[in-house]
């Protein structure tokens, strides 16, 4: 079991939270890392960044899984000792900016399998917009566009989405769009009649709080079909500009 209790399992939504710091390490680019016994920091894994926001009067600029270590707080500012309380704060905007991405590309990734049986094999939130990797055979826009239109029907139905903690007893009887290769308990993300997928990340509420999903471009990659997207505010200020 982690050390840290990782509260955004539960509540993506979870802004502020106080917790015990359990450690404090200096790390070989001279950074401070606080380590605290329960966070609702999302730290960077699964093509998804970490969180940023404030620690105290410290300032939150990353954060690195460790698994049973718990997660590494990277800051600049103040330092807090050992068994110290301290107030955390994550800066909404950036958080919201990832539940987009994130969900977005549950949705995305189901209409590719929908639609063509086209699995993904990769994800990544970069600065500006989205990648994933598709098993879409002979990719054109007239095969694009239609998983694209299926996933944004789907986000204006406003379905809801769950999370799920099952075991891999349980799973291995649903009707998961990817499998998993962790062992005990599984946090599982459902869109309500259209996805059911394992994951660790932060994500909406419903599908509509992703607003839109736009595709930039697509192109041959390593023998798969890489799509760059865009969603929610990401899709709104690329329209802009």
């Amino acid at each position: 079991m982690s050390a840290t209790e990782r509260l955004y399992y539960n509540d993506s939504r979870l802004l502020e939270f106080d917790a015990r710091v359990i450690g404090v390490d200096r790390r070989d680019d001279g950074a401070v890392a606080v380590r605290l016994d329960r966070t609702a920091f999302y730290p960077t894994g699964g093509g998804q960044p970490s969180d940023t926001g404030t620690l105290g009067e410290a300032r939150v600029i990353d954060c690195i899984d460790v698994e049973d270590e718990g997660v590494l707080h990277v800051i600049q500012g103040p330092v807090p000792d050992v068994d110290d309380t301290v107030h955390g704060k994550i800066d909404w905007l950036r958080r919201l900016d990832h539940m987009q991405q994130h969900t977005g590309q549950h949705i995305l990734s189901a209409a590719f399998v929908r639609l063509f049986a086209a699995p993904t094999h990769s994800f990544r939130v970069l600065e500006h917009e989205c990648e994933i990797d598709v098993a879409l055979d002979d990719p054109t826009d007239e095969r694009i566009e239609p998983a694209v239109d299926l996933a944004n029907q789907i986000i204006w139905e406003c379905r809801p989405i769950q999370v799920r903690q099952v075991t891999t007893q349980e799973a291995a009887r649903l009707p998961l769009r990817k499998e998993s290769a962790r062992e005990g308990e599984l946090r599982l993300i459902e869109v309500d009649e259209f996805d059911l997928t394992p994951c660790g990340g932060t994500h909406a509420l419903s599908t509509g709080e992703v607003g839109v999903i736009a595709v930039r471009s697509w192109e041959r990659a390593k023998g798969l079909t890489r799509i760059q997207f865009m969603a929610g505010v990401r899709a709104l200020a690329y329209a802009g500009r």
